[in-house]
Formats: structure tokens, C-alpha cells, sequence
């Protein structure tokens, strides 16, 4: 199958987890044993990702999204969702070290998706499955050497990786070394050239733009939205905020 082939199963999926997890979310007031497999599985989850067990991920993955599909209790979304997991598996099958790196940073998606389904909040968890989904497949794609806007355009693959991974720590050596393949000297250059803005300045923005929509979507907590957007510190994330939007977090989520 080809890239395009590919990038297209990867929206469906992208579309179905999302659903099932709005579902699951509105359905959460009568699935406390399914909450508490999910957890379970999170458990399961950080073990084999710290352990570097492929194998164990895989199957512990695939029953917390397949879990998340079950409790949406929608008539056949279980099949159109395995018949797209089914359809996307060898392209995923590569090895654990190649696609996720950053194994703390899998380890946050996958917290972040559970807890806001947790909470109830359709619009959270959506945005959080879909969200995961997107960062999968910056990774696999780049993995086969054709991920966003390609090798040549290191901008393009710079400014697609900040977007799917707000909540990781970034830092433009890393970003322009692995992710753009260019120095961090040019990199540095490009975001000013074509952004007006440095790689920090421009990752402030947008974990400010999606913190603002998260305050307006939905009803997470404002440290999960803090966590969300890469900010362990609350105060810190507060006063960034602030800084951009003139309003604190609590009084731009009141309107």
C-alpha cells in the first residue's frame, strides 16, 4: 500500500477513535469496570513501554483502545474499528526503539486519553484520541522516511512534529536534528523567516492556542490542560498564558 493509501487509514482511524472515545466518555457513568480496566491497562502499558517489550505494548494497546470502542456501546463500530486497526498493522509493526523514543511521552498520551474519558468529557476525549492517533503517525510515517512535508522541507516537518507532541519537552537541538534533519542554526532561521517568531517563541504560541481551546471545549481541569500542553508547573503555564491572552486560564474559560 502506499503513502497516501496509508495516511488515509490513519485519518479513518483517527475518526473512529475519536467517536468511540466522545461515546465511551458520555457512556462513562455506567462503565465503572471498564474504567478500571483501562486502568489496569495503563498499568500494563508503562511497564512493557519502560521495559522496551514491543510485543506486550502491542497487545495491552490494542485492548485499551479496543476497551475505549466497547464502552461507546455504538452497533457495529466495534468491526468498522478492527477492520481499520487490522488494515494498519503491518505498517506499524517495526520495531519498539525505531517508533517511540520518547517512551514518557507515550506513556502521557495514553493518561491523557483515559482520564478524559474518565472525566465524562465527550469534547476532552475526542481531542485526546485524535490527538494520539496524529502523533502515531508522525512517527511511523517518519520512521519510513516520508513524514510531513517530507525531507526536504525541514520547516514543514518541524512545525508538524510541534503539533502533535505540545505535551513532550522540545527542544529546537533535538526538534532540528532528528525530526527536520538540518542544523539548529537554519532551523532557528526558518521559524524567524517564515514565523517572526525563534522555535520557542512560536512552541509558546501554539501550546497557548490549544490551552485556549481546551479551556473553551471542554472540562478538564486547568493542571490537566497545563500537563496537556507540556507544562508540569501550573503557575508557569498560568502566567504564559497571561502573557498572550491577557486573561488568566480561569477568567479566559469563563468567557
Amino acid at each position: 500500500m502506499n503513502t497516501l493509501g496509508l495516511r488515509r487509514l490513519s485519518e479513518l482511524r483517527s475518526l473512529l477513535e475519536g467517536f468511540a472515545a466522545r461515546h465511551a466518555a458520555q457512556q462513562v457513568a455506567h462503565a465503572s469496570g471498564e474504567l478500571d480496566r483501562l486502568r489496569s491497562l495503563l498499568s500494563r502499558l508503562t511497564r512493557a513501554i519502560l521495559a522496551r517489550d514491543y510485543a506486550s505494548f502491542r497487545e495491552a494497546d490494542f485492548e485499551l483502545h479496543e476497551t475505549i470502542v466497547t464502552i461507546a456501546q455504538v452497533p457495529t463500530l466495534h468491526a468498522c474499528w478492527r477492520e481499520s486497526w487490522n488494515a494498519l498493522l503491518t505498517f506499524h509493526e517495526h520495531t519498539f526503539e525505531d517508533y517511540y523514543p520518547g517512551a514518557r511521552v507515550l506513556i502521557d498520551q495514553h493518561e491523557h486519553l483515559v482520564a478524559s474519558i474518565s472525566l465524562g468529557d465527550p469534547e476532552a476525549a475526542e481531542d485526546a484520541a485524535r490527538s494520539h492517533v496524529e502523533a502515531i503517525w508522525f512517527r511511523v510515517s517518519e520512521g519510513a522516511g516520508d513524514g510531513p512535508g517530507g525531507e526536504g522541507n525541514p520547516l514543514m516537518r518541524a512545525t508538524a512534529y510541534l503539533a502533535c507532541h505540545l505535551q513532550a519537552p522540545l527542544k529546537l537541538t533535538e526538534v532540528a536534528r532528528d525530526i527536520a534533519f538540518t542544523s539548529a542554526g537554519n532551523l532557528s532561521r526558518l521559524f524567524r523567516q517564515h514565523h517572526g517568531l525563534s522555535f520557542q517563541g512560536y512552541l509558546q504560541r501554539l501550546r497557548m492556542e490549544k490551552a485556549a481551546e481546551l479551556l473553551r471545549r471542554t472540562r478538564l481541569p486547568i493542571a490537566r490542560i497545563a500537563k496537556r500542553v507540556g507544562y508540569r508547573d501550573v503557575s508557569r503555564f498560568s502566567q504564559h498564558f497571561k502573557r498572550l491572552h491577557n486573561r488568566t486560564p480561569s477568567d479566559w474559560r469563563k468567557g
